[in-house]
């Protein structure tokens, strides 16, 4: 597959950006799923962008080419502090050279996950959503940030959906980030999904795809509310 007119460097490290084509000036920092920047992920970039947001998927693996998938081993995800810097100038790239004057981010899976640790860092967010954070109980090794701990200082609204068959994160902690959440004096939206699983919006099952069908369209309207 090639997307050479849908990539742009940042610091020397390939992205992949999805531009509106009729572009209301907001836009999206898009945080990709363990899997990276694969067809669901690209597909949802489009998506955005059919809707006038243009679409920055950040980068989690530049040693894999775009669109390819990955071997019989995963690669090894960037610790907490270097996506934050990553991160941080995706939103520089956003504002200065796009031009986009609403912000907003959403994240899947571990992108979700440091959506609770990049919107308590960045000021330039309108909202934020978090599709099924992956929250274990402990940190895994590369997770130096407690993202429950940031939660509350989270500066934007944001929208977390939450399954209640979670494999990868208990409900205890889909708990304690909601009452981080709100400790703010700004809007924490819930989308609860009982009999849906982790990974949900893109793995489907009989009750995934019932989750999916009716969260999809309340993710847009987060934005459409905010940016």
């Amino acid at each position: 597959m090639n997307f050479a007119d849908k990539l742009i460097e940042i610091d020397g490290t390939p992205h992949y950006l999805e531009r509106a084509t009729k572009p209301n000036g907001s836009g999206i920092l898009l945080i990709p799923h363990v899997y990276g920047i694969d067809e669901f992920i690209r597909g949802f970039a489009a998506e955005l962008a059919e809707r006038g947001r243009t679409t920055l998927v950040w980068n989690p693996y530049p040693q894999v080419p775009i669109g390819e998938k990955f071997g019989d081993k995963r690669p090894p995800k960037p610790s907490d502090g270097s996506a934050m810097k990553q991160l941080h100038r995706c939103v520089d790239v956003l504002v200065n050279d796009v031009g986009v004057t609403s912000l907003g981010t959403l994240g899947f899976c571990m992108g979700a996950r440091w959506i609770l640790i990049f919107g308590a860092e960045e000021p330039r967010l309108t909202a934020a959503v978090a599709a099924y954070p992956s929250v274990p109980t402990t940190l895994n090794p590369g997770q130096d940030i407690d993202p429950v701990a940031t939660a509350a200082k989270v500066m934007c609204p944001i929208q977390v959906l939450c399954p209640g068959s979670d494999s990868v994160t208990p409900r205890p902690m889909y708990d304690a980030v909601q009452a981080a959440l709100q400790t703010r004096e700004i809007e924490t939206a819930t989308l609860y999904y009982p009999k849906a699983g982790h990974g949900f919006m893109h793995i489907p099952s009989p009750e995934n795809d019932a989750a999916h069908k009716v969260a999809r369209p309340q993710v847009h309207a987060f934005f459409d509310a905010h940016l």
